[in-house]
């Protein structure tokens, strides 16, 4: 029998449509995976079956009028833990929980196209963060490597597409919480451009970076919830006579030899596909120092977005938290601006960039998944910020693992509200690899 979980999101619609199957048999097969599998990945922090099963019902019903919503009609889906779901709790993974009185924007459209809600999942605490070992609600555990990190934030939204739990789900990514989980799990992780998905409804974290996006197993599942996601239409286009951009300062990064031999070896493959790929120096100079301009702005707008909670509920913040947020709330204002101009004048060159390159090309980062009893690498985000800070759309997909199996990720920018293309060339560049 077919296993329904490992469907590609147009084969469940195509399913769905067809009668192959019902809607309400799509989500218990996925409850089915949620039930054996969460347990020891504290991935699914909240499930709402009985909403979900009455949802897919109602999905059943509509289908069987011809009245289906949209392409997403009957598609299980998942939310990080920082998006609200009317009547569901939310905790922003701090160590309180406040119940919704309202679906953010982006699941409000997502019901409108029939998605179904079925979890709020696991995260970094306040979403500042990359390990997702929680202090609160405990350690998401990486889907193939116990005891390694899957990464953040959004660590939940990654672990519940590659265990199956889910085919989609979103997270939110502010310097890299999309896309450095799905590259250490082995999915595809998705930054549209800055809106594209609105916030609304979304606890913020840094209103200057902070986006939403999707996660999946596929870029193809990816491009086939866009439309509904985004609006954005994926234009496909042929590898030949793509013209990309190899950043420059991604040098000025430590690449592990593991993931540094599976990126050449990758870029060897486009070469050989009719991909040019030149070196483009971007003039930011070093992406740490880079990165750690972004990260007072997130810290000193984090205090504020954090400001009430931390002042009536102490308690839910650890103290790490505590030290983070209060390094930008006390950072004097002219280092603020410095840090503002910085950024901005970064995210200026990504784009001016773009206009002479199809897309921009590096690692996602520069290893894998470390084990939660490791340092937790300082770099992390410098090869995934550059995309926050102008607001272009980015994506990573897997191409390859290291010596010890574990997923490699490779990252494309594309321009400004040019996500269609991005993912038509992202698309491309999936099935060269696959």
């Amino acid at each position: 029998m077919t296993d329904l979980t490992r469907l590609s999101l147009a084969a469940m619609a195509d399913g769905l449509d067809a009668g192959s199957f019902s809607a309400v048999e799509l989500l218990e097969a996925h409850l089915t995976v949620i039930g054996r599998a969460n347990p020891a990945l504290n991935a699914v922090w909240d499930l709402d079956a009985d909403g979900a099963r009455a949802a897919a019902v109602e999905s059943d019903r509509r289908r069987a009028a011809g009245e289906a919503r949209g392409s997403l009609d009957g598609i299980p889906i998942g939310l990080k833990d920082n998006i609200d779901v009317a009547g569901r709790p939310t905790t922003n993974g701090l160590g309180l929980a406040w119940t919704a009185e309202a679906d953010a924007e982006i699941v409000a459209r997502l019901r409108a196209e029939g998605a179904i809600p079925v979890a709020k999942l696991g995260m970094h605490e306040a979403a500042l963060g990359a390990t997702s070992d929680n202090p609160h609600h405990g350690r998401v555990e990486h889907p193939t490597a116990p005891g390694r990190t899957p990464g953040g934030s959004s660590g939940g939204s990654a672990v519940a597409v590659a265990a199956g739990m889910l085919p989609l789900t979103l997270g939110t990514d502010t310097l890299g919480s999309v896309r450095l989980p799905a590259a250490y799990c082995g999915v595809v992780g998705y930054k549209p451009s800055f809106d594209a998905i609105a916030t609304d409804g979304v606890m913020p974290l840094c209103w200057t970076l902070d986006h939403v996006g999707p996660l999946a197993r596929t870029v193809a599942d990816i491009a086939f919830a866009a439309p509904a996601l985004t609006g954005f239409e994926p234009e496909e286009r042929p590898l030949q006579g793509l013209r990309l951009g190899w950043v420059a300062e991604a040098d000025t990064v430590a690449i592990e030899p593991g993931v540094h031999g599976v990126i050449d070896a990758t870029l060897a493959r486009l070469r050989r596909a009719g991909v040019t790929i030149e070196a483009v120096d971007l003039g930011l100079g070093s992406l740490s120092a880079l990165r750690r301009a972004a990260l007072l702005i997130v810290e000193a707008e984090g205090a504020v977005a954090l400001e009430t909670i931390w002042a009536d509920h102490p308690e839910a913040l650890s103290d790490t938290l505590k030290g983070m947020l209060s390094y930008g709330r006390d950072a004097p204002s002219s280092r603020y601006v410095k840090a503002f101009r910085r950024v901005e004048t970064a995210g200026a060159a990504v784009n001016a960039a773009l206009e002479s390159f199809d897309a921009l090309l590096l690692p996602t980062v520069g290893h894998t998944a470390f084990p939660f009893d490791a340092a937790v690498p300082d770099d992390q985000a410098d090869l995934t910020g550059l995309a926050n800070m102008g607001g272009a759309p980015a994506i990573t997909l897997p191409c390859g693992a290291d010596g010890e199996g574990l997923p490699v990720g490779l990252q494309l920018i594309g321009g400004f509200y040019e996500d269609a293309r991005l993912l038509g060339m992202a698309l491309a560049v999936e099935k060269l690899l696959r």
